[in-house]
């Protein structure tokens, strides 16, 4: 089985770091910031704009040292808190059972998405029938087979995007067979499944008809 970084999401960017949010809003408010700033430093000193202006200068390097340094503490602070609620949502997914099904699913969503289009027609209805298949996320033997259908679709959706034009079709044609691969995997444990499921119903059915064939309990009253 081809394994796969779990926090890769198929089809989707990866979101953008809150550090990155935090340093991006202070660049883009430097500005007003700087004004405002200025602005009171003026009105608190109480002299002439044109005095004021004089100083302009020495005000303005501190006042760059001060919001880098906060534009600093601020990306400091958001990436520590960053890595906790990332701590924090492991050890809750880690806690929960459901939590494998779930990304077993949403891998398979993510494949589709990103696969549909790039691979031509066949492709895509090998894809679009991924989503009707009988899956059961719940089962390890199906997750694999959805990690393994995730890291076929990426790798070769990265192939294509790196490939000559005359090696592009190769590439959607091994993608093609590879889904294909993942689908006959996907089959045979259908296969299983149902067998299975056939035969406990008729264990339990024998089993019943064993303990209550000639019950004790049938017979009319008196």
């Amino acid at each position: 089985m081809v394994s796969v970084d779990p926090d890769e999401a198929a089809g989707e960017e990866r979101p953008i770091l809150p550090w990155r949010l935090v340093a991006g809003g202070f660049l883009h408010f430097i500005i007003p910031a700087y004004l405002i700033a200025a602005l009171v430093d003026w009105q608190l000193r109480g002299e002439a704009f044109r005095a004021f202006l004089g100083d302009l200068l020495p005000f303005s390097g501190g006042f760059l040292l001060v919001y880098a340094g906060a534009t600093l503490a601020a990306s400091l602070a958001a990436a520590g808190l960053d890595r906790l609620l990332l701590w924090r949502r492991a050890r809750r997914e880690a806690a929960d059972p459901a939590a494998p099904a779930r990304r077993s699913e949403a891998r398979v969503a993510a494949a589709v998405r990103l696969g549909k289009g790039k691979f031509g027609a066949g492709g895509d209805a090998a894809l679009e029938r991924m989503l009707t298949r009988h899956w059961l996320h719940a089962d390890p033997r199906f997750q694999s087979l959805s990690t393994d259908l995730d890291a076929v679709v990426q790798r070769s959706v990265r192939a294509l995007a790196h490939a000559k034009a005359d090696g592009r079709a190769e590439i959607a044609d091994l993608a093609c067979a590879a889904i294909d691969h993942v689908g006959q995997g996907l089959d045979a444990l259908e296969t299983v499944q149902r067998e299975q499921a056939e035969s406990e119903a008729r264990t339990v059915a024998r089993y019943v008809e064993l303990r209550y064939g000639d019950s004790d309990f049938a017979g009319g009253a008196d």
